[in-house]
């Protein structure tokens, strides 16, 4: 046991914090030194004392977490830190500072590579102690192993490291058997209070696939402040690394170096204080500096490389076959058959929310997805791939990159996708379906997937290619309704809406609700038109149906909505309530974003009551700002009052300079909601 013990501490492995438990209560910390069938001893507060085995219940051998490297009293960058703590009245809005976020990526000849992250944290207030201790990591157990190098803090000169007693390993996608694959731990460094200095170090080795080639995007600023970023990149001579750096800012130290037989990349960033909370902000890999790198390669490669696979993977059971054969039976024309595959892929499928990052870039074979009735955003549409091949529809097969994430050309590297789509011409039409959740159409694709880069790998043509970009008529809302305004102020009608897109997908996933869930829900709805308002009746067809349109009407009444005084009568324009709460800040740091053009247009029409005529409307409103625009207006005619109103957002993008604009829009639609109506009696 000493040998072995002393081999430890050479080798520099996590040292064992160990517990014994006697029989008569007692708990004694320190580290097992020898055990045999007659005694165990243990080293504790300097010395060693071995105890009967009657007189232990139980032993609890405890890793400690601390093949520190360097001694943290010779740590250069610890030392700093500790002779010079921040002061909290520098970070006015911060709960701690990352003094040091390091990554260092180490790849080699065989294209296997190791990244190892280390950093050091100060925490500056109360509530900064729980989220800066707190850290995790993930990987794929087959292509990956990862492990805690060290973790430690440093309190009043008292330094803690961390035990497995501390960490946690298990599946974030446990309630999906097929996919539950991705292994994350989950840990907290022990003893912090406010002034600690936290240190902590973790790694994870992957190897070299086809279908898991080098890849990585390292971001330098987060929600809390950085004092200095480094990214670390050693490459073997004889591979070439490609990067791309994204939104990097002034000042940022680049370098490239040769030594020992590897180009060595270094990128260090300063002094980056934290992000704010914005309404509308981009996804955070879209807008966070960042370098993204990648081995060197081309379109055609990635394709070439992936092509076969996937055909391998084009398993067509003849259960398979029939099930398209009767899919497509009595349809007239590629369109028809199309969507009855994609409506039954959609449907029976059901949709697992596993990335390919957590999962794999590579699908499952057609028919076990087939079999499971179950498939993610890459095996879905591979398994409607084999569908429509099956009904002889000659489709081709794509990786696409969501809106979540940037694209750049320059990286060619399956890993850079995140979903799969079918491409298809029917009819004389150019189809991209992507079958995920059952409550969109064959024609409406993701929000996130519109106007993107994909990848065709099984087809013909250029690799890389745009997915359509959908207006805002196609991710619309056209509604509809009559009111009736009676002598005493009390509001009664229908109303009904059209939807597309986004807005008919959002409203069709009701299908899955509990007739009391939706009564309550929709009675929701009508209160949010006026408080006073009470649902009398409505109708949602169609909402499981995807070969039809969704169609929306209620009708309802509200006593008492419109104020009376004396010969006057005042209201408000039912459902119009525009606010500006997302434009509230005086400037913006982020861009505003959204992840589709829409459009909502309305047309309402009240019937006054008679011997009422109207005295006051507001003024026609019609403002174009930062690529949005709203127009407005009343008209009467015959006893009754129309209003119109239509809200475009064309531009999905904008910028920090252009926000006043759009503060100024926002402003515009708000005080004109809060105009009132006034009718004069005769």
């Amino acid at each position: 046991m000493k040998i072995f013990l002393l081999y430890l501490l050479l080798t520099g492995a996590p040292a064992r914090a160990d517990i014994l438990y006697l029989n008569k209560g007692d708990e004694i910390n320190g580290l097992v030194t020898a055990m045999d069938a007659g005694s165990v001893t243990i080293s504790a507060a300097g010395k060693e004392t071995s105890y009967a085995r009657g007189e232990v219940m139980k032993i609890q051998f405890v890793k400690e977490y601390s093949a520190v490297p360097v001694p943290p009293q010779e740590d250069p960058a610890i030392q700093r830190l500790l002779a010079a703590p921040p002061k909290p009245a520098d970070y006015p809005n911060d709960g701690y500072l990352t003094w040091l976020d390091e990554t260092a990526i180490d790849i080699r000849p065989d294209k296997t590579w190791t990244v190892t992250r280390r950093g050091i944290r100060s925490v500056l207030r109360e509530r900064g102690k729980s989220p800066a201790a707190y850290r995790s990591y993930s990987f794929l157990p087959g292509l990956e192993t990862a492990g805690i190098n060290y973790a430690y803090s440093i309190t009043d000169s008292t330094v803690s490291y961390l035990n497995d007693i501390s960490v946690m390993e298990g599946s974030p996608y446990m309630n999906y058997p097929s996919y539950d694959r991705l292994r994350l731990a989950k840990y907290a460094i022990p003893n912090v209070q406010t002034g600690s200095t936290l240190v902590y170090s973790s790694s994870y080795s992957a190897v070299h696939s086809p279908e898991y080639p080098f890849f990585a995007e390292v971001p330098f600023r987060f929600s809390e402040p950085v004092k200095t970023a480094r990214l670390v990149v050693t490459v073997p001579d004889g591979l070439e690394l490609s990067y791309q750096e994204l939104n990097l800012p002034k000042g940022t130290v680049f370098s490239k170096t040769s030594k020992d037989g590897n180009s060595v990349y270094v990128w260090e960033v300063s002094d980056l204080p934290s992000y704010r909370q914005e309404p509308h902000s981009p996804p955070f890999m879209r807008y966070v500096p960042q370098v993204a790198l990648s081995l060197a390669s081309s379109w055609e490669e990635v394709r070439a490389v992936m092509a076969p696979l996937l055909r391998e993977r084009l398993v067509i059971t003849p259960a398979m076959k029939a099930k398209a054969a009767e899919l497509v039976s009595g349809k007239t024309g590629a369109l028809q058959k199309a969507e009855a595959l994609y409506n039954w892929t959609v449907k029976e499928i059901k949709f697992q929310p596993v990335d390919m990052a957590e999962y794999s870039y590579l699908p499952k074979p057609a028919d076990e997805t087939f079999s499971a009735k179950a498939g993610n955003a890459l095996d879905k549409p591979f398994l409607l791939y084999a569908l429509l091949d099956a009904a002889g529809l000659k489709p081709e097969f794509a990786y696409a990159r969501s809106k979540d994430a940037p694209f750049t050309e320059k990286l060619p590297n399956i890993r850079r996708f995140d979903r799969a789509e079918c491409l298809l011409t029917a009819d004389g039409k150019e189809l991209v379906l992507s079958p995920a959740e059952d409550t969109r159409r064959y024609f409406e694709l993701q929000p996130e997937l519109q106007g993107v880069k994909a990848l065709r790998v099984l087809g013909s043509g250029e690799p890389l290619f745009d997915n359509p970009d959908h207006s805002s008529d196609q991710e619309s809302e056209t509604s509809s309704a009559r009111y009736i305004l009676d002598k005493d102020g009390n509001l009664s009608g229908s109303y009904s809406s059209r939807m597309t897109g986004s807005f008919q997908a959002s409203m069709r996933s009701y299908k899955d609700y509990k007739k009391e869930d939706l009564d309550r829900d929709m009675e929701q709805y009508v209160h949010s038109i006026h408080p006073l308002a009470r649902l009398k009746s409505y109708t949602l067809k169609n909402l499981g149906d995807l070969s039809k349109n969704l169609e929306f009407v209620f009708s309802m009444n509200a006593q008492g909505y419109a104020m009376k005084a004396g010969r006057y009568m005042i209201f408000k324009v039912p459902g119009l309530d525009y606010t500006s709460s997302d434009a509230a800040q005086t400037e913006r740091e982020l861009p505003l974003f959204w992840y589709s053009r829409s459009r909502n247009s309305r047309k309402l029409t009240i019937t006054l009551p008679e011997g009422y005529r109207l005295y006051h409307a507001p003024k026609d409103l019609d403002i174009k700002l930062a690529g949005q625009s709203y127009s407005a207006g009343f008209r009467t005619s015959a006893g009754k009052l129309t209003f119109a109103d239509d809200l475009k957002m064309d531009n999905t993008w904008v910028d920090p300079a252009v926000y006043p604009q759009y503060k100024a829009f926002r402003e515009a639609l708000a005080q004109f909601s809060e105009n009132w109506v006034v009718l004069e009696k005769n």
